[in-house]
């Protein structure tokens, strides 16, 4: 392969036509898409596309690399392993930038995340505060000029590091947790950049390789199936994902 032009793919076994087939529209081009980047494995461009997604989603960038890392291990399954190793170097070296970025720039972050309508979702609201005590509300952890509230993602981090760094480090990065949140924070925090290095290539690590890994064994089974069955799995995936946030939000 000289390009990255779509590959055959499995035909899919979603709806095509009436109201099911217009709502799947959307997943078809996603499916497409998919499509796109298997083909980047034989390139040179899949693997720095690969790292570049890694490094930036553990410090900036929203979107995570495991459908990348996935469509390029089903591309090329013999280099399963390898994308998985280069993946979470990436991942770990962005989770380091991310911890200085909390250190030495969290003002401009502020702006940017406030800038994006993010605030609330990472800093929380004042109106989670109304039943605390006003030595309660003295207490909350805040940098920058910026309180953070028990509603925002930065105060349970907080709350995470102070009962176990490792283990929070360990965690935002083996799960859908917003990694990127923790990076940020442990420099807003101080927090052991030592720690944020172990926990990151444990739980980084483990995820990746696990995917790379099941790929590299099961893919000639899994990835058709993948193909025929694409968009009801991305739908399922989003569920999953949006269940995960809603327990974590209720339990945190």
């Amino acid at each position: 392969m000289t390009d990255s032009a779509p590959v055959a793919t499995e035909a899919s076994r979603a709806p095509k036509g009436g109201v099911l087939g217009a709502l799947f529209w959307p997943l078809r081009v996603l499916k497409r898409l998919y499509a796109w980047v298997v083909g980047w494995a034989d390139t040179r461009y899949g693997l720095p596309a690969l790292v570049v997604l890694s490094f930036t989603e553990a410090s900036f960038f929203p979107l995570p690399p495991d459908p990348l890392l996935i469509a390029l291990c089903l591309g090329k399954q013999k280099r399963a392993l390898w994308y998985a190793g280069a993946c979470t170097v990436a991942s770990v070296l962005g989770g380091i930038l991310g911890w200085y970025i909390g250190q030495a720039l969290f003002g401009s972050v502020v702006d940017m995340i406030e800038a994006v309508g993010w605030g609330a979702k990472w800093f929380g609201t004042p109106e989670s505060a109304a039943t605390l005590t006003a030595q309660e509300v003295a207490a909350l952890p805040r940098a920058a000029d910026v309180v953070f509230y028990p509603d925002g993602f930065f105060y349970v981090v907080q709350q995470k590091f102070e009962q176990n760094a490792l283990l929070a480090y360990f965690s935002a990065a083996l799960s859908p947790i917003p990694y990127k949140v923790f990076t940020i924070a442990g420099g807003v925090f101080n927090v052991s950049l030592p720690m944020l290095i172990a926990g990151s290539i444990a739980g980084r690590g483990l995820r990746f390789f696990a995917l790379g890994g099941l790929i590299r064994v099961f893919g000639d089974k899994v990835k058709p199936i993948i193909e025929k069955y694409f968009e009801w799995i991305t739908i399922g995936l989003v569920v999953l994902l949006v269940l995960f946030f809603v327990v974590l939000r209720y339990v945190a």
